[in-house]
């Protein structure tokens, strides 16, 4: 009978080698999907903080027009003062509607 450890041998190392060469494809893979992950992540976290920052900035201007409609419903003013108030008040309601 034949000695064929040699054969083996050679197999073996042939089939390590394969899983080596695909171990090392398999960590690029993985290394290249966490990378795109985490610009992925990254670019929805910068986007969620904008739309927090829009929604404060809405509340803000929220509080300030309130105000100012309520101001202009209760008291008579003078018709200078009046359109002073009413043309602010024009403004920033044109910037909050820009901003959504």
């Amino acid at each position: 009978m034949r000695d064929i450890r040699g054969d083996l041998q050679e197999r073996a190392n042939r089939v390590s080698g394969q899983i080596s060469a695909t171990q090392g494809q398999f960590d690029k893979v993985l290394e290249q999907l966490k990378l795109e992950h985490q610009a992925k992540l990254e670019e929805l976290k910068s986007d969620l903080a904008a739309v927090r920052m829009v929604m404060k900035t809405e509340d803000r201007l929220g509080s300030v027009i309130a105000p100012i409609k309520q101001s202009e419903l209760r008291a008579p003013q003078r018709p200078q003062q009046a359109h002073s108030q009413q043309a602010t008040s024009d403004s920033l309601v044109r910037k909050v509607g820009a901003l959504r």
